[in-house]
């Protein structure tokens, strides 16, 4: 299933420490098997493979922390919550495999020179730990991906990894006892180059996310979809979308009608960031800014960015002008709103002007028409749209 149809956040925690626990039991026990049997059976390989065992236990280890940090709530130094946590984890992670594949290859490439034909104690124990780890690898993964947690799947594939490293272990411990005792040393350091590899790529994506590179695709192909059926949004862009641990936080631009008024606009933002939330689990924080117009441009590059814009004077200097303009029109006994809308780098201003209730229609548009021609003499207003009032009880 896509991580947008996640379970509910606290049944996926449960799951997710359970699992992680149980793979911790399963590598404790396989570490001190391969171990001990590698031991006492001479095989290079499988000691190796304890090794990535070993490291799999550090895994599990830092697994449970993150997945439990991750699950905090939001604080005062953690606005956005505590999910970038587990991304740390799965870079640690990453760390310790390349550290644990480093000490791996140094101990096998000591003893190449000289090297033993395994027991078949050996042989037997590589069997074993490939149908545990294997089976820790679909179990962790299913998991992971049902609630969305990166450093579950980070160790999931770490699950794999040691697994096909009990593979190689397997084929290196059966070609020493057929004959060709180099097979366990070049199993051995078979294995330490995939641990080194699983550690290089879990660390590349860690790095990643941390960094925000990472692009999630499937979220903004969705927005879309969610986006183009909302009524109020007559278009939308520069829709983003960062991973913050197992969740995501989205923010986008919605373009609505230019003489909507703010509360009206609001409620349109208001229903794009609930549906968002509704029909996307994953997506914990969602930030909607509203234009009236089309304020971007697209770059060479693919990237949207806004244009240039060159502010006027704010509402409370051209309402200011307005009245003051207006007072010398003695016709008019008052004036009941003014609208500045500031729409393609010009203002057009509408005047909302109250006048005697007895007055009749040609002469009450001849003065809208007089103080209309004087409002756009005012600087920075370059249209004026004037309404009549004939009673102050309207």
């Amino acid at each position: 299933k896509s991580f947008l149809t996640m379970l509910p956040a606290d049944l996926t925690e449960k799951h997710a420490l359970r699992v992680t626990w149980l793979g911790l039991f399963a590598n404790l026990i396989l570490a001190i098997a391969k171990g001990f049997i590698g031991t006492i059976a001479h095989s290079s390989a499988l000691i190796a493979d304890a090794g990535h065992s070993v490291s799999d236990l550090l895994s599990d280890s830092i697994t449970l922390w993150a997945v439990h940090m991750a699950g905090v709530p939001k604080d005062k130094n953690h606005p956005y919550g505590h999910g970038k946590f587990e991304t740390v984890g799965t870079f640690i992670v990453a760390i310790f495999l390349l550290l644990t594949g480093v000490g791996v290859a140094w101990h096998v490439l000591n003893k190449i020179d000289t090297p033993e034909v395994p027991g078949t104690a050996a042989l037997w124990m590589a069997g074993i730990a490939i149908c545990f780890k294997e089976a820790l690898f679909h179990v962790t993964r299913m998991v992971g991906r049902r609630s969305g947690s990166r450093v579950l799947l980070a160790n999931a594939w770490h699950h794999r990894s040691d697994a096909i490293s009990s593979v190689a272990a397997l084929v290196g411990i059966g070609g020493a006892q057929w004959g060709i005792p180099l097979m366990d040393p070049i199993a051995g350091v078979l294995v330490a180059g995939l641990i080194i590899k699983t550690g290089i790529d879990i660390g590349y994506e860690s790095i990643r996310e941390l960094t925000d590179e990472t692009v999630e695709e499937e979220v903004i192909s969705e927005l879309g979809h969610i986006l183009a059926e909302i009524d109020g949004v007559d278009h939308f862009h520069e829709m983003r979308a960062r991973r913050m641990g197992p969740q995501l936080l989205v923010d986008l631009h919605i373009e609505v009608d230019s003489m909507m008024s703010i509360s009206a606009a609001h409620q349109v933002a208001e229903r794009v960031r609930l549906r968002i939330l509704d029909e996307l689990p994953a997506v914990n924080e969602v930030l909607v800014h509203v234009d009236a117009e089309d304020d971007f441009v697209e770059s060479k590059g693919g990237i949207e960015e806004t244009k240039d814009i060159v502010l006027m004077r704010p509402q409370t200097e051209i309402e200011s002008d307005v009245k003051k303009i207006l007072t010398e029109i003695p016709e008019i006994q008052g004036i009941t709103h003014i609208y500045c809308h500031y729409l393609n780098q010009e203002l057009t201003v509408q005047v909302n002007i109250l006048l005697d209730e007895e007055m009749q229609i040609r002469d009450a548009q001849k003065i809208a028409s007089k103080a209309r021609m004087k409002i756009e003499e005012i600087k920075d207003i370059n249209a004026a749209d004037l309404h009549l009032e004939l009673d102050d009880t309207l």
